[in-house]
């Protein structure tokens, strides 16, 4: 399991319900944890810490949700989604300062005019993601994380329905099952454009999460997806880092074309490079083992 989920409970019992429950709960007090260090200007993991930690528990909640009530893990799910697309929104920006900063076309002396406005908008983005920085920080500081905790609390302390409980090992290969057909759709689809990538990352994400939370109760072949689909969501999800900063640079309404032309073109072999990545994985490497495929 990553590093950055908590250590699952010990004892495995036999339903999904407490099984769910328990590792909700685990979530739970990590995001209480994260909560006031985001309001630390020294604590630069923070934010990225918050972001896994809602993912994990936001996609838990979706998978459960059969077990735990649709309505009750919907509600909980939408009260965590605001705090988790505003720290989305600043991730973003800092992927943009990440990879604009280092390009040889802030340092042009055949063009510096070109130079000079690249530099201008670099900068007005900085200024950005400052104010997105002390936006969530007000976000916390009213209470939008610490409500949505309140929720997921409140259902962890009441018991599933035993009419709507499973048995464990079985909802756990069914969960997983769904999440994997749903990649192998994706993968079987044209991956040309940029958002059939992203809706590709996002399956591969989905099914490294649940395979890690249940992997406890996993046969082995199933619980080893868990790497191929953690390695293909890290090569999408630095081509998708591009892909946003490019689309973004093409929208800049405050960038003269000469200055976005120009990003574009220093752009295009980073990105060439990370789909290359890519694909030779996706063509050479096959996310499910030939004995999960025969598996009844």
């Amino acid at each position: 399991m990553s590093d950055d989920a908590p250590a699952a409970p010990t004892a495995i019992p036999a339903f999904a319900g407490e099984f769910l429950l328990r590792h909700l709960s685990l979530f739970e007090s990590r995001i209480a944890e994260i909560g006031p260090r985001l309001l630390s200007p020294s604590d630069d993991r923070a934010v990225h810490d918050l972001r896994v930690a809602l993912r994990r528990t936001r996609t838990l909640l979706e998978v459960g949700r059969p077990v735990l009530g649709r309505f009750h893990a919907d509600e909980v799910r939408a009260a965590l989604r605001d705090v988790q697309r505003a720290s989305g929104v600043l991730r973003d920006e800092e992927v943009l300062l990440e990879i604009l900063t280092p390009l040889t076309i802030l340092g042009a002396e055949a063009r510096p005019e070109v130079s000079a406005s690249v530099t201008a908008w670099i900068d007005a983005r900085r200024r950005r993601e400052r104010r997105l920085r002390s936006g969530l920080r007000r976000t916390i500081r009213q209470g939008e994380l610490e409500r949505g905790r309140r929720l997921l609390a409140a259902l962890i302390a009441f018991r599933t329905k035993p009419s709507r409980d499973r048995r464990l090992t079985k909802f756990a290969r069914r969960a997983v099952e769904d999440a994997r057909r749903e990649v192998e759709r994706r993968r079987a689809g044209p991956l040309l454009e940029p958002e059939a990538l992203h809706r590709l990352r996002i399956a591969y994400k989905r099914l490294r999460y649940t395979v890690e939370a249940f992997a406890s109760v996993l046969a082995p072949e199933l619980a080893g997806l868990a790497q191929p689909a953690a390695r293909f969501q890290g090569r999408l999800g630095k081509l998708h880092d591009v892909d946003m900063v490019i689309a973004c640079v093409k929208t800049a309404p405050n960038l003269p074309d000469a200055a976005r032309d120009a990003l574009i073109v220093e752009l295009e072999p980073l990105r060439q490079d990370r789909v290359a990545a890519f694909e030779k994985d996706h063509d050479t490497a096959p996310l499910v083992p030939a004995a999960v495929q025969a598996a009844p």
